[in-house]
């Protein structure tokens, strides 16, 4: 590696990456058939601190404002004359070499491993006024942390951070945790094949830029998933509890941050709250289900914190295990089955469909030989004399189709009966090479193998209950906001009828007072002319005025009648060719559709 180096042999650092690890792989492969542990260990050990010094170089290089800078010497033939150098070994000290993120489906690489080795002749930038540059950059970073970041960018900028190992140099544990992130990534909630219903995934002042300050002083020690994910793919875990450990404080972080807001009755708060619990009592029992083999068979079990909330870190151990399980049967077995009508189709519910995959789990093609015994009802002559309650497959399948279980633990009761029956009845062959014998090595085999389909099926349906618990409440809370938000609009529009109302009749009674000042004014009138002494016949204006403002609006109602009706007739009209035109729009897309198959 050393010559190659000097010889500028490395293109690219992928290269380099590449042939150091290989000298610890073949270490573990020249020593693993002579069982040389310590050997092995020793190599484990260093190509794990390779890794570590790596990366904090290339951090080093790839942000030397950020940290201290590192300078190697040149290679010792790089020029004619050597040149003095602060480090006066002549030989070539790898340690200040980082790789960059290996070669994805993102991208590839361009960086040679030369431009990672600095010179020691250092170029000053040029700038005329470099307080007026560093103000600017700050200006910069100030404006872009007040704009929220898309999600699917916050999570590259993260992932950009780290160093992804391919999958051939990861550690079985780092395999497992892989699996077990890789499943719980799968959840509704977080999946991020759609738009996220909770956003856990990247740093909060990033997704939500408005608490970039309120954040830090509620939460010590920020983590997010993409984070523990990257930490992960690197290796700076040494083990799997620490990454467990890592991926509980994200949920734990939520609860502790939302508490104050949930208090306060903030609906966003308390949904992010209870969707945080919730969260962190399933990645508690998916966590201790993916990794049984790391659980330490131990005792120590974690207890729940104060207001019965979930322990918000949890050791891997078997006592936990069984805690965990205990927990999710309670859960299950108590919950009764959302039947659908008899003659419909089964399974119709997601309840009838969980045991239905229940029951599939032991008819895989691999298992017929040893599921051949527990299908069908052939029992032995005697079997009546041991067995006080046969069961067998078929006649399950009868009952969930006629709806005859009403919770699940009565489904999970009759299924574990197949092999306990079978173990109770061929134990005195146990051993032994005749059919008995066979069936009783078939029912320890497929008894375990129930046992693992039943611990998944109660890890979904806890998930399922849990999840419709918190959006039933979140749907309840919905529709008070919204009740209120009703009543507040009445409120407001009984008010504003009121005022009116008063209005109307402060205006009504100074329309009396007018029509009374009115009524006097022609009474007194009609007094002067009954004095007048006059042979003339006299009229009263009143009369003919109000006989002749009746016609009028007589005629201006006749008029308001006829301009309703020509507008109506337009309208009808109107209506008439919008109708046609859609009509005929949906014949040309039905004739279009109809042609193109």
């Amino acid at each position: 590696v050393e010559r190659k180096i000097k010889s500028g042999l490395y293109e690219t650092p992928e290269d380099f990456e590449y042939d150091v690890h290989l000298i610890f792989k073949n270490c573990e492969a020249f020593n693993a058939p002579r069982k040389t542990d310590q050997v092995i260990a020793m190599g484990k050990n260093g190509a794990k601190e390779f890794r570590k010094l790596f990366n904090k170089r290339m951090k080093a290089q790839e942000n030397p404002e950020d940290t201290k800078k590192h300078t190697i010497p040149p290679p010792p033939n790089a020029n004619k004359k050597k040149q003095k150098t602060t480090d006066n070994s002549s030989s070539i000290n790898i340690e200040p070499v980082k790789l960059p993120r290996p070669i994805t489906n993102r991208g590839t690489s361009s960086m040679s491993l030369t431009g990672i080795l600095p010179t020691t002749t250092k170029v000053k930038p040029k700038s005329k006024s470099p307080v007026n540059a560093a103000a600017k950059k700050q200006r910069e970073v100030e404006t872009k942390s007040n704009v929220a970041v898309p999600l699917h960018q916050a999570i590259r900028e993260v992932k950009d951070r780290y160093t992804r190992r391919q999958h051939k140099f990861l550690e079985p544990w780092e395999v497992a945790c892989t699996k077990f992130f890789r499943d719980l990534m799968k959840h509704p909630w977080l999946s991020v094949v759609r738009t996220p219903k909770f956003i856990y995934h990247a740093p909060v002042p990033k997704i939500f830029p408005d608490l970039r300050h309120i954040y830090p002083q509620k939460v010590k020690n920020p983590m997010d998933l993409t984070t523990a994910q990257a930490k992960l793919e690197e290796g700076l875990y040494d083990g799997a509890q620490d990454f467990v450990d890592d991926v509980a404080l994200v949920f734990a972080n939520a609860i502790t941050f939302n508490k104050d807001g949930r208090d306060i009755s903030d609906h966003v708060s308390i949904a992010y709250y209870d969707a945080s619990i919730h969260l962190l009592r399933y990645t508690r029992w998916s966590s201790l289900e993916h990794l049984q083999k790391y659980l330490a068979d131990d005792k120590h079990v974690d207890e729940p914190m104060p207001d019965s909330l979930p322990p918000f870190s949890w050791k891997l151990t078997t006592a936990n295990k069984i805690k965990a399980h205990d927990e999710m049967e309670n859960i299950v077995r108590h919950e009764q089955i959302e039947k659908s009508m008899e003659g419909d189709r089964f399974p119709a519910t997601w309840m009838e469909n969980e045991t239905e995959k229940l029951l599939k789990a032991l008819r895989h093609q691999s298992d017929n030989r040893k599921m051949h015994f527990f299908i069908e009802s052939n029992f032995p002559p005697n079997y009546a004399a041991h067995i006080s309650k046969p069961m067998y497959w078929q006649l399950i399948q009868r009952n969930l189709k006629k709806r005859k279980y009403v919770k699940f633990g009565e489904v999970i009761d009759d299924l574990r009966l197949i092999f306990k029956n079978a173990l109770k009845y061929n134990e005195r062959h146990k051993g032994t090479d005749n059919v008995s014998g066979e069936a009783f090595d078939a029912a320890v085999y497929m008894g375990k193998k129930l046992e693992i389909a039943i611990d998944k099926m109660m890890l979904t349906i806890s998930d399922r209950l849990g999840r419709e618990k918190v959006d039933q409440s979140m749907e309840d809370r919905k529709i008070e906001a919204d009740e209120a938000q009703r009543a507040k609009e009445e409120r407001n529009r009984q008010v504003t009828s009121k005022e009116e109302s008063s209005d109307k009749d402060s205006s009504q009674q100074s329309n009396n007072k007018t029509e009374t000042l009115e009524t006097v004014r022609v009474v007194n009138k009609r007094k002067i002319v009954q004095e007048m002494d006059m042979d003339i016949p006299f009229f009263d204006e009143d009369d003919g005025g109000s006989a002749q403002s009746h016609v009028e609006a007589m005629h201006q109602q006749r008029a308001n009648f006829d301009r309703q009706q020509r507008e109506r007739k337009t309208l009808h009209k109107l209506s008439l060719s919008f109708g046609a035109l859609l009509y005929s729009r949906q014949v040309q897309s039905k004739q279009a559709k109809k042609w193109m198959n």
